[in-house]
């Protein structure tokens, strides 16, 4: 039952992502017509500094709750106290940040006219509260997921983006306020789903705050900050190293195939909202196989992920020439080699669980650090031979790292039976996968090409279904 119950409610999650996306989608001409590209620039200014601040008031406290929550050890008594210290923490952290940010507002401003931006000391404390506001809607997301509840999820995530698309149009087209609407319209689809998200979980909630509980979420989620910090560097720097090293087209080039790689990325984001709340329960609820289980997940979920981001790169020269223009065929041969980085990065929520079962989070920090630092690296050698290519290939390397540091710190602290052999074959399997899709792309339709690739990508799926561990008592047992 595992196995439907994950697929279930990655279909849900992976919905309400979906939807909110189509919605922000539908809303983006309309707000794009009135708003310059100036205006742009400033907005996503923004956003990048609330996404970064945003992981210094999250303190990691998500994560904590997580581990700890069904965890063995956490009596059903102590549930409410948990999740109200967490909150309570997280609404100081960020009332704090807003009043220290808030101080400053004059000077932002100040560099903001500077160069020319189009947004007033009222648009900056809107976006400082917005940054504040994302984090705790959040955390009451999270704790729905917690609760085993994906519909409220999906109700309150369509509910905030469907009000913020609504309410952001109305600003920027029919009152023409500009960047600062479309934050304080964000911000009023905020305040009004936080009111429905707490009371989704108010069987969680007491107000009262724990101080056991405090130094224990804080001690297990502090790390995440530098882990944050880390992946916000490493997933930002290498535009902005193809900017220096090699010109704007090939961060335009790079773009294109970061956005259709995008679709393969959604997945794995789907998935590690159905895991993540439930992968602990699993522990407290098989105590003798959750470890068989935890290695058919990553069985499974490589799989899937092969046959999503294998497709998608093998026909990767043929995506790109059906929906860009002929000048953004170049992005072909990054969107196939991105899309097995992605693959790899979607094995980091089960590759992972042992650091987090043996609450080493320190270790997230030091992979995170080391592989920030190899792309980076990467990125400076690779970009200025080949460009956009040069980058993705920095990215995939770079996954590589990760996961293969976080096997090796789980299998040292909280070994799992993986069956080495079946998979280094689906592994194998892969890799032709990677190669067929590299040094063969087809930038038009040619049918025989096309024909060969199907057959090529379902003899090789076919192939990895065999070496799936189908014999173990726990996978038997997961699929009811």
């Amino acid at each position: 039952m595992i196995f439907r119950r994950l697929a279930k409610d990655s279909a849900i999650y992976g919905g309400a992502d979906f939807i909110g996306k189509i919605l922000t989608f539908l809303s983006f001409p309309l707000v794009a017509a009135v708003l310059s590209p100036l205006a742009f620039g400033a907005l996503e200014l923004i956003l990048a500094s609330g996404r970064l601040l945003g992981v210094v008031v999250n303190c990691g406290l998500n994560n904590a709750l997580q581990r700890f929550y069904w965890d063995e050890n956490t009596l059903k008594a102590d549930r409410p106290s948990a999740v109200s210290s967490g909150f309570i923490s997280m609404f100081i952290f960020g009332f704090s940040a807003f009043a220290l940010l808030s101080i400053f507002i004059p000077e932002l401003h100040a560099i903001a006219k500077l160069e020319e931006l189009p947004i007033s000391k009222s648009g900056l404390f809107l976006g400082t509260g917005l940054m504040v506001l994302f984090q705790w809607n959040q955390y009451a997301l999270d704790v729905t997921r917690l609760h085993e509840n994906p519909w409220c999820f999906f109700s309150i995530s369509i509910l905030s983006r469907g009000v913020a698309a609504v309410l952001g149009v109305f600003a920027v087209v029919v009152f023409q306020w500009g960047v600062d609407g479309w934050v304080g319209a964000q911000v009023l689809a905020l305040l009004a789903s936080l009111p429905v998200a707490l009371y989704m979980i108010r069987r969680d909630l007491t107000f009262r705050i724990d101080f056991r509980w405090v130094r224990k979420l804080t001690g297990f989620g502090y790390p995440f900050i530098f882990v944050g910090l880390a992946y916000w560097l490493f997933t930002s720097m290498d535009r902005w190293m193809l900017a220096y090293l090699a010109s704007v087209d090939e961060v335009g080039v790079y773009s294109v195939a970061s956005r259709f790689g995008m679709v393969v990325f959604f997945v794995s984001t789907a998935f590690g909202q159905a895991w993540s709340p439930i992968s602990i329960k699993i522990r407290t609820e098989h105590p003798q196989q959750y470890r068989e289980i935890y290695v058919n997940v990553l069985f499974v979920l490589l799989l899937f992920m092969l046959a999503v981001g294998g497709g998608l790169a093998l026909f990767s020269g043929e995506v790109i020439g059906l929906f860009m223009p002929h000048a953004y065929l170049s992005a072909a041969l990054p969107l196939a080699i991105l899309c097995f980085g992605t693959v790899l990065q979607s094995t980091l929520q089960v590759t992972a669980i042992g650091i987090s079962l043996e609450k080493k989070v320190f270790l997230f920090a030091r992979v995170a650090w080391l592989t920030a630092f190899i792309n980076l690296v990467l990125n400076y050698w690779l970009i200025p031979l080949h460009g956009a290519t040069g980058a993705s290939v920095a990215t995939l390397v770079s996954y590589i790292v990760m996961t293969g540091c976080y096997i090796y710190f789980t299998q040292r602290l909280h070994p799992l039976p993986i069956p080495w052999w079946r998979l280094g074959g689906i592994l194998l399997l892969g890799g032709l996968l990677a190669c067929i899709s590299i040094f063969w792309i087809c930038r038009e339709l040619v049918w025989f090409a096309v024909l060969f690739k199907i057959i090529l990508g379902i003899v090789c799926m076919c192939l990895a279904y065999f070496l799936l561990p189908f014999r173990t008592l726990s996978f038997r047992r997961a699929l009811g």
